[in-house]
């Protein structure tokens, strides 16, 4: 875990789903709510907040060519928005939500998202 409050989590997505990328963050409401429109002021303000803060992050600790968010996903009726980093170098022909199809993308391993992670937490404190 990156960052959690009364309203929001914020996760490294887990090596065990596609390919394991460095940079690819989720932003998860604690109540159950499966759209953005499901959410309430609060929290879609406090998702706004952790989403601005994780791609400072990413882009900050990783040095991404860009920072991209979506929310997506149709398979988890819970709201989550996506929020990852397109490796510097990544060929153009590759479709800018498909940042773990580069074969020779950057990878990471379980000590290293450890590490990775405690870094992008340093990024969460305070509310500005």
């Amino acid at each position: 875990m990156i960052f959690a409050d009364e309203l929001v989590v914020v996760t490294h997505r887990p090596l065990t789903e596609g390919r394991p990328v460095p940079g690819y963050l989720f932003v998860e409401t604690r109540r159950h709510a499966p759209t953005l429109a499901d959410l309430t002021d609060a929290e879609a303000s406090a998702v706004g907040w952790a989403v601005r803060r994780a791609a400072y992050a990413l882009r900050r600790e990783l040095s991404p060519e860009f920072v991209f968010s979506a929310v997506a996903g149709r398979s988890v009726t819970h709201f989550h928005q996506h929020v990852f980093a397109r490796a510097d170098g990544m060929p153009e022909t590759l479709h800018w939500f498909d940042v773990d199809s580069w074969p020779d993308g950057p990878r990471i391993d379980a000590s290293a998202l450890r590490l990775l992670t405690g870094r992008l937490a340093t990024y969460f404190t305070g509310r500005e």
